[in-house]
Parts: structure tokens; C-alpha cells; sequence
């Protein structure tokens, strides 16, 4: 019976930083969970792989099955209709997962491509696929032509961008939750700029404030990371979550709100930081592994690989995890674990750390990181 509001500045966070926590609160079918990415994580995206995707796209348009989706308006239906074709893109695309049928996988995401390419360029859905044609062929000339790491102009950022979102409605398709309960703010702070803006409050705090007043969370996660740490994007959606959330405390006058900090592969908090430690299993840690892996391709070969390895961010999420349960294994000993009478505590070889806390202490705590930051 606890309303659960997951945030997170890139689509994979909440993954990287806690999903054991995650899939041990979705076991309770009373409980509710709202995800929402802060950013629209276009910078990751490589052109390697839009090109990847834009050939799924040809295959799909000249296949029997555009020519009956065109017909029942699945790429221009609005409203509850076009949220219900868009939760389709992602059964299919975790039909594929379960069959281990690369078709049917690459079909769902060519689905959720072409919708984005109608809403981004506004070409029209047409049984000829003309238009659609034409237009994936111009953006791979665009892909081709452009250097690694290059600015990208707008619409092609807000392409990448949906790319990425789509990868994290599969990751939640997983464990049973699908849109409306997934939400992309993309807010406005994230540029491609070296030195992008720092957030406002009507432009990066009011849409998470309105999702708040929407939701009404009894538990708000967010990504406890100071400035400098890792990514600047994880310093600044504190800084506007934390703002969204005082203004929420205020207002639900009728609840506690408790607050989840945590940390994943760019900064780790020590034990006596913590006051929450949650224990992770062999299976738990291949679930992971499996869920990454599958959902987010376009991190498989990832722009920004994880610092510490030369690999995708799940394989350091678990080194993470593994040596947090070293730390702690160390302070109590090795038969504390494999002596306990919970299997549960036995099957243990990974932990998540996380910091619960009050309205209050979280305004603290993110007051004190941003004096640290601005040096005041």
C-alpha cells in the first residue's frame, strides 16, 4: 500500500543504483511505482547505432505487417488508443527477449521508430511508405556525414533521445509496468553543450513538481550524487527534485514523504553513510546483467563507457555491488552470511546501499552539496 515515485537523471540509473530494491517492492501487487527520467539521455546514443536502427525501420515498412498496422491507424491514433500502441512496440519487443527471436525483437523497436519519426518530422504513415523511406534515407546521409560526439541538430537529438526512453519502457516491461506509469521530462537544462545551463524552476522544477502533485509518492528515490562526481546531469536533477519535493512535503500535509538516496557507478557512498543495505543474490545480480543487456542496446557499445572497466555500465554495477558486500562481509564475518537461518541472506553476494530520509534531511544534505560545489 505504498506509493512508490523512482526518479532518475539517465534512463539506466535506477537500474545501475538499486533495482534489487525495485524488484523486491513490485513483488507486492498493492503497492504502486511511477519511473521518470529526468533527461532525455540523447548524448549516448551513437550514430552507429541510429544507423542500426534505421535499418530495422526499411525491413519493417516493406513487410506485410506495416500495410495492417497502417490500416488501423496504429502510428497516428492519439490518446489512450495511441498510449495502447505505443505499450505494444514494447510486447513486442519483449516477445522477442522471451523467444530469442531477433525479428520479433527488432520489429518492436522499428515499431516505436517510425512513431517517433512521424511525431518528430511529421511524415505521414501511409501504406507506400514514401515518405518514411525518404525520410530514413536522408537521416542516414545525416548519420554518415557527422564525427562522433558531434552536436547534433535538434530533431535528431529529440530521435536519439526517444531512443533511449523506449529502452526504458522495455526495462520496466520486465517487471510488469508500461506506460502511463513511465514518464520522459526531458528537461530543459540538458544540452550538447560543453557548458550546459543550470536548472530553473519553470523550466526543470515545475514538471517534476506536477508529476508529484500527479502521483503522490509516499517514497521519492532520487540520485544522491554530489557536483563533479560523474556526470554534471545527476548533480543538477538533485537540485531540481529536491526543490519539486519541498514544495510537495508542503502541500501533502496528510502523509510523510520518505526520501531514497542513492548512489550507482559514478560515486559510492561508505557504510556508515548508509542507513538502508539491501542484499543481492546470484540471480539478482544475472536478472540485472540480463535486463541491461537486452533492453538498453544502445548501451551495449556505449558512448561514455563505465571509467573502471572497459565494458557496459551493468558489469560495473555488479563489480559495485560485489565489492560493497566485501566491505561489509569483512566487518561481520564470512559466516554470518553463509551460517545465517534466511536463505535469502545466504544466496547473499552483492549489496545496494541506500540512505533513507526525511524531507528535511534531504534539503540538508542537497543544501550542503551545493555549498561544497559553489564553494561558499
Amino acid at each position: 500500500n505504498t506509493r512508490f515515485l523512482h526518479t532518475e537523471p539517465h534512463h539506466d540509473d535506477i537500474m545501475l543504483g538499486y533495482l534489487p530494491a525495485v524488484l523486491r517492492n513490485t513483488r507486492s501487487a498493492s503497492n504502486a511505482h511511477h519511473f521518470v527520467c529526468g533527461t532525455s539521455g540523447f548524448n549516448s546514443v551513437s550514430n552507429k547505432h541510429m544507423l542500426v536502427m534505421l535499418a530495422r525501420v526499411e525491413k519493417f515498412l516493406r513487410s506485410p505487417t506495416w500495410q495492417r498496422l497502417c490500416a488501423v491507424g496504429y502510428f497516428s491514433k492519439a490518446g489512450d488508443e495511441g498510449i495502447d500502441f505505443r505499450r505494444r512496440d514494447v510486447w513486442k519487443f519483449l516477445d522477442g527477449i522471451a523467444a530469442n527471436d531477433n525479428e520479433l525483437r527488432d520489429e518492436g523497436a522499428a515499431r516505436r521508430l517510425v512513431a517517433n519519426l512521424c511525431a518528430i518530422y511529421g511524415d505521414a504513415a501511409e501504406a507506400s511508405a514514401a515518405a518514411l523511406f525518404e525520410r530514413v534515407a536522408k537521416l542516414r546521409t545525416y548519420l554518415e556525414s557527422r564525427y562522433s560526439g558531434q552536436k547534433d541538430e535538434q530533431a535528431m537529438q529529440t530521435l536519439k533521445g526517444s531512443c533511449r526512453e523506449f529502452e526504458a519502457e522495455c526495462v520496466w516491461g520486465y517487471i510488469g509496468w508500461q506506460l502511463p506509469d513511465i514518464s520522459h521530462l526531458r528537461l530543459g537544462f540538458y544540452t550538447a553543450d560543453i557548458f550546459a545551463p543550470e536548472p530553473t524552476h519553470a523550466r526543470d522544477v515545475q514538471p517534476i513538481q506536477d508529476l508529484m502533485q500527479q502521483v503522490k509518492p509516499d517514497v521519492v528515490s532520487v540520485a544522491l550524487d554530489p557536483e563533479a562526481s560523474g556526470p554534471d546531469t545527476h548533480y543538477k536533477v538533485l537540485q531540481a527534485v529536491t526543490a519539486a519535493i519541498e514544495t510537495y512535503a508542503k502541500d501533502a500535509t496528510d502523509k510523510e514523504v520518505t526520501v531514497w538516496g542513492y548512489r550507482n557507478v559514478w560515486f559510492r557512498f561508505d557504510p556508515h553513510e548508509v542507513s538502508t543495505i539491501v542484499p543481492v543474490s546470484l540471480q539478482t545480480i544475472s536478472t540485472l546483467n540480463h535486463m541491461f543487456l537486452s533492453a538498453f542496446e544502445s548501451q551495449r557499445d556505449a558512448e561514455f563507457p563505465a571509467h573502471e572497466i572497459q565494458g557496459p555500465f551493468c558489469e560495473m554495477s555488479q563489480r559495485v555491488q560485489v565489492e560493497q558486500y566485501g566491505i561489509i562481509e569483512t566487518c561481520l564475518g564470512y559466516e554470518w552470511f553463509h551460517k545465517h537461518p534466511s536463505p535469502l541472506i545466504r544466496a547473499t553476494r552483492g549489496l545496494v546501499f541506500l540512505r533513507e530520509m526525511t524531507v528535511p534531511e534531504l534539503l540538508r544534505e542537497s543544501r550542503a552539496l551545493r555549498k561544497q560545489a559553489e564553494n561558499i
